[in-house]
This record gives structure tokens, C-alpha cells and sequence, in this order.
């Protein structure tokens, strides 16, 4: 049974968005002190959140999610805990949409096995009309198709990021990658999180305005509260925040860049510190901006590296 709140945690690390800084992301965990030397898991009572957008633009997606399942399995026995949440960009290339990857990321996905020893993508079924075009032959070469089919919610990738979460609580900080408003945010996280995994294994067409986890308002892409700042929107971000018995919100999604350009690669705080926009551009296409925000006894610090 998933659960999606927690309390009494020591210490909280959350990363923004990496799209495909595997080295950064190496990085950032030594230097925070959640692994050690080698790569393993050695922080006791800490949860990691990372808030999504492994994938897209470019980077080594594979080897990030190969890191953070074995982490997965070694975090609790200290006492810890990993949580991948869902970007827009893993929903987008789970449903299919593979229009913002990259060459580089479809071999990377391609070379990545998260699976067993001998562990085969599945095929896609019904997403080109003629498989012996140019153009599709030509994506077969480049590695769109297995990278599709890898993170298809059937395929070796994606049926392990199916089982993944949209927002977590803890300690009473509430992390989301885009953001929570009134419409889709006042419904406890266990049954958000269930909703987005219905929709991302559901036989049919996603359809971005049905679908939350594809809607310009929904979790995964919200940027009303990041670019569009006023009164209205303060107290819609307290009543979410209120809803779910939380202080804080923190995402990624926007980088900080576009909403304050004179704090470009640096973490943000908007709404006297209600929210904090985290995507400081770790993405070596944004800059590579290393940082994590650090959360110990109800106090939140910015950390760069």
C-alpha cells in the first residue's frame, strides 16, 4: 500500500529538476553525505525527494534512474527513504510523447537495463501506421523506438516508474514538481497519486484535457503560483497548503532563471517562504547549476555546490 505522508523525519533533502546531469546528480549526493565514496546509500532518518524531469533535453537519464532504484533498496536500511515523483516530462514520455528527448537520451535508455539479465523493452503497439517509412526507420536507428517502448508503463523503465508518486508530504513541507491548485490539489495524496497512475496505465489516447497529469493546471505542469504571482494566487496556495496540514510547498518545473532573472541558478522562496521553486537549471542544457534544498527541524536551507 503506497503512502504518501510522513512525519518525524530528521532531515529532508529534495533535488529539482536533472534532465540528464547524471554527473551533477553524483555530486550533489556526495556532497549532501547521502552516499559515500563509492555510491552507496549512508544517511540515517533522511528522505531524499527528487521532483522529477529526469528525463528530457538531453543527459543520461538511464543511468539516474538505475541509480536511484538501488538506492530504493538500500536507503531503508538506515532508516531513509527515496522519492522519485513524476515530472511532466517522465508523463509526457510515458504516454508517448517523446518531442523534447533527444538522440542522447534514446541511446542512453537504450544501453540502461533496469531489469533482469536478458530483459527486453516491449513493443509499441499502434503508434506509427507504416513501420517501413523513411522517417520511422530513420527513428529506429536513432533509438526512438526502444526508448519508447522502455518507458512505455508496460516496458522496463516505465512500469517501474508507474509505481511512483505525483506529491509526497513530510514533515509538513508538501513536494510536487509543478505545483497543487484548489481544483486538483484538495484531495488527499494517496488518491492524487492513484489518479495520475490510473491515467498513465490507461489503454486509451492521453488527452491533455482530461488527463491531470497532462494539463497545463495540473501537478505535473502547474505554474500558476511561479510565473503568475498575485494575491489570489497566495491565498489559493494557503488553502491547498491548509487542506493537507502543510507549511510549505516546494517544486521544480519553472526554472528559477524565468521567474527571477537576477537569481538565476539559485533556489527561490516566493509567498513570505510558503512556496520554494527549486528548479535552479542542474541540467547541463540550463546551466548546470548545482543545489538542493535541505529541511531539518522544520527549517529550510538552500545549498549549492
Amino acid at each position: 500500500m503506497s503512502q504518501s505522508v510522513f512525519s518525524e523525519v530528521d532531515r529532508v533533502i529534495a533535488i529539482g529538476d536533472l534532465h540528464g546531469n547524471f554527473a551533477g546528480f553524483k555530486r550533489i549526493l556526495q556532497e549532501t553525505g547521502l552516499v559515500d565514496k563509492r555510491g552507496h546509500w549512508q544517511a540515517r532518518d533522511t528522505h531524499l525527494v527528487q521532483l522529477g524531469d529526469i528525463l528530457g533535453r538531453g543527459g543520461e537519464p538511464g543511468k539516474i534512474f538505475k541509480l536511484l532504484k538501488r538506492l530504493e533498496t538500500e536507503a531503508p536500511q538506515f532508516g531513509s527513504r527515496v522519492h522519485l515523483l513524476l515530472g511532466n516530462h517522465e508523463a509526457m514520455s510515458m504516454s508517448g510523447l517523446v518531442i523534447y528527448n533527444t538522440m542522447e537520451e534514446f541511446q542512453d535508455l537504450a544501453c540502461e537495463d533496469l531489469l533482469e539479465e536478458g530483459a527486453r523493452p516491449l513493443p509499441i503497439e499502434g503508434k506509427r501506421s507504416d513501420p517501413d517509412s523513411k522517417l520511422n526507420k530513420r527513428l529506429d536507428m536513432l533509438g526512438c523506438r526502444e526508448f519508447s517502448a522502455a518507458l512505455s508503463p508496460r516496458g522496463k523503465v516505465g512500469s517501474w516508474l508507474v509505481g511512483h508518486d505525483s506529491a509526497v508530504s513530510i514533515n509538513g513541507y508538501l513536494f510536487v514538481h509543478g505545483g497543487l491548485n484548489r481544483d486538483h490539489g484538495c484531495m488527499p495524496l494517496d488518491d492524487l497519486n492513484d489518479r495520475v497512475r490510473r491515467e498513465l496505465t490507461d489503454d486509451g489516447v492521453p488527452q491533455a484535457g482530461r488527463d491531470i497529469m497532462l494539463r497545463r493546471d495540473g501537478p505535473q505542469w502547474n505554474r500558476e503560483f511561479t510565473l503568475k504571482p498575485n494575491d489570489e494566487r497566495r491565498l489559493e496556495l494557503e488553502e491547498v497548503l491548509d487542506y493537507h496540514h502543510c507549511t510549505r510547498m516546494v517544486v521544480g518545473h519553472t526554472p528559477t532563471s524565468c521567474i527571477d532573472p537576477s537569481r538565476a541558478g539559485r533556489i527561490v522562496p516566493m509567498y513570505d517562504e510558503r512556496l520554494y521553486c527549486i528548479d535552479t537549471g542542474i541540467g547541463k542544457i540550463y546551466g548546470g547549476n548545482l543545489s538542493a534544498l535541505s529541511v531539518e527541524r522544520g527549517a529550510a536551507s538552500a545549498l549549492y555546490f
